[in-house]
C-alpha cells in the first residue's frame, strides 16, 4: 500500500509540475509577445536622417529604401537596405545607425567623378576604379583627365577590361600631376600600353607603371631642362630604359 500511495503520489506531483511548466511556458510567450509590440512601438521609426548628399536626392533614397510604416529599429536590415541603395549608380557605399528612440541615420558615400569620358557637351563620368558613372552636364572649367580610345558601347560589354584600362590611365594622371601641370588626355585603347598627353609631353605606359614612373623619376632632375618647353615623347614601356624621342602628332 505505501509503495502504491508513494507511485501516485509521483504521478500527482509530475502532473502538477508539467502544469506549471505549461503555464509558465505560456506566459512566456504570451509576455514575450508583450514584450517585443511595446519594443516596436517604443522604437518606430518616425524620422530618417541622410547624410552625405550631393548628385543623390533624399527622394531617391527614400523611394530605394522602401520602408513599410511603423517600422521598428530592431526590425530593420542593414544589409537589405545597402543592397536597395547601392544599385545606384552614383552610390558607392551607405552605412546606417539606429539614434533611440526614433531615428534612422543614413550615411552615403556617393561615387566621385575622377575622369571625363564621351562627348565634351554631354559626357559620362568615370569615378577613380574606372567605373563608367551616369551622364552629367559638363561643369565649366573642369579639369578632370580626359579618358578616351574607346567607346561607351566597348566599357559596357567589356566591363572587366575597359575599368582596369580606364583605372590605370587616371591612376597615371594623379602620378603626372604630381610633377606637371596641364589637362591630361588619357587613350586607352590598347590593352598594354597606356597613352598620356599632356600639353608639351606625352607619355607611354606599359603595365608595370609603378616601377615605369620610378624610373622615370630618379631621371626626372637631369632631363627636366630637357623635357620642359619642348614637345617631347617619353616612352617607359620598355625595361630598365626611358626613351625619349620629339613627339609626333
Amino acid at each position: 500500500m505505501k509503495a502504491k500511495t508513494s507511485s501516485t503520489a509521483l504521478k500527482v506531483r509530475r502532473v502538477v509540475i508539467g502544469g506549471v511548466l505549461a503555464c509558465l511556458i505560456v506566459v512566456v510567450l504570451v509576455g514575450g509577445r508583450q514584450v517585443i509590440r511595446w519594443a516596436d512601438e517604443w522604437t518606430e521609426i518616425q524620422q530618417i536622417t541622410v547624410v552625405g548628399l550631393d548628385r543623390v536626392t533624399r527622394d531617391e533614397i527614400l523611394t530605394r529604401l522602401d520602408l513599410p510604416p511603423q517600422t521598428s529599429l530592431f526590425s530593420v536590415d542593414p544589409e537589405l537596405l545597402a543592397t536597395r541603395l547601392d544599385s545606384h549608380p552614383w552610390i558607392g557605399s551607405v552605412a546606417f545607425e539606429r539614434v533611440f528612440p526614433h531615428s534612422l541615420v543614413v550615411q552615403v558615400t556617393e561615387r566621385q567623378p575622377a575622369a571625363v569620358f564621351g562627348s565634351p557637351t554631354e559626357p559620362y563620368f568615370l569615378d577613380a576604379e574606372g567605373y563608367l558613372l551616369p551622364k552629367g552636364k559638363a561643369v565649366a572649367g573642369t579639369t578632370l583627365p580626359i579618358v578616351d580610345g574607346v567607346t561607351s558601347k566597348f566599357m559596357t560589354q567589356h566591363e572587366d577590361e575597359g575599368h582596369r584600362r580606364a583605372k590605370q590611365g587616371i591612376h597615371i594622371a594623379e602620378l603626372l600631376s604630381q610633377q606637371f601641370s596641364g589637362r591630361p588626355r588619357i587613350d586607352v585603347s590598347q590593352p598594354h600600353t597606356t597613352v598620356v598627353d599632356l600639353p608639351n609631353v606625352r607619355f607611354q605606359f606599359g603595365r608595370e607603371v609603378e616601377d615605369q614612373w620610378q624610373r622615370f623619376l630618379v631621371l626626372y632632375p637631369t632631363v627636366k631642362d630637357k623635357i620642359e618647353g619642348r614637345s617631347q615623347e617619353v616612352d617607359l614601356r620598355f625595361a630598365q630604359k626611358v626613351i625619349f624621342r620629339k613627339r609626333t602628332l
